[in-house]
């Protein structure tokens, strides 16, 4: 299951990767239109472009075009599997001290999670483990925290 942390990345660059295409083809767009319509013989007065010439740079265009968003999005892809680890498949843990097998070694379970995902941890305690641990002071801890 994806941390949240990794939800956050990946949202993130869907976004970045969605912004970048709307640029992208909002360029392209104006591209063609000015390749179709000639912009510059009308607007400027230059030379009229024949259409076989504006059709062939247009091709051209097209062609770059796909290419960069083909590109742009093996790159996008490697770089969020590079940065999302998920954990997935059945986990050896050992039933009495929830020790994880990898490979021949038993690692925490914190250690083995840090090691196969985003995930990072901070230590606490519960209620019920304040009670039976610290029965003499239990009372006074849980009303501070309350």
């Amino acid at each position: 299951m994806p941390t949240v942390h990794s939800k956050i990345h990946l949202t993130a660059h869907r976004r970045i990767w969605k912004i970048y295409v709307v640029m992208l083809s909002c360029f392209m767009l104006l591209s063609i239109s000015s390749e179709l319509l000639d912009v510059p013989y009308y607007l400027l007065g230059d030379q009229a472009t024949s259409f076989a010439q504006r059709k062939g740079e247009l091709m051209i265009e097209l062609l770059i075009y796909v290419g960069v968003i083909c590109f742009s999005f093996y790159f996008f892809n490697t770089r969020l599997k590079a940065q999302i680890k998920i954990l997935e498949g059945f986990i050896p843990i050992c039933a009495n001290c929830k020790k994880i097998r990898q490979d021949i070694d038993w690692k925490t379970l914190e250690e083995y999670i840090s090691e196969n995902s985003l995930a990072q941890f901070t230590h606490s305690i519960c209620p019920e483990c304040i009670r039976s641990l610290y029965p003499e002071v239990a009372d006074k801890l849980l009303s501070d925290n309350n």
